[in-house]
């Protein structure tokens, strides 16, 4: 009996931290992308500056490097958990 209760117990938190779960739209993924693409540049200007205020080859490769590996690495990331959170919500629907 107590199994059961506890069986129950946990299938309705289930659903409702199911039901708590928002999707990101679009919109989010920009402006989130944009926040932190904001503190990319900030983090430059502050590396910039303390590093001696030098535009060298050296310092190009260090913002090459912010802004290729940070910044593109972490558009990818949300482009592509944008695309997996469309597929997951089909794939449920489906099963439903």
């Amino acid at each position: 009996m107590a199994k059961n209760k506890n069986k129950e117990i946990r299938e309705q938190q289930e659903k409702q931290s199911e039901a708590g779960k928002e999707n990101f739209t679009i919109k989010d993924y920009l402006y989130i992308n944009l926040f932190f693409w904001g503190f990319l540049v900030l983090l430059s200007i502050i590396v910039f500056f303390t590093t001696g205020g030098q535009m060298d080859p050296i310092m190009e490769n260090v913002f090459m490097f912010i802004f290729l590996v940070f910044g593109c690495g972490f558009t990818a990331v949300s482009i592509f958990d944008f695309i997996y959170e469309k597929v997951a919500k089909k794939n449920e629907i489906q099963k439903q």
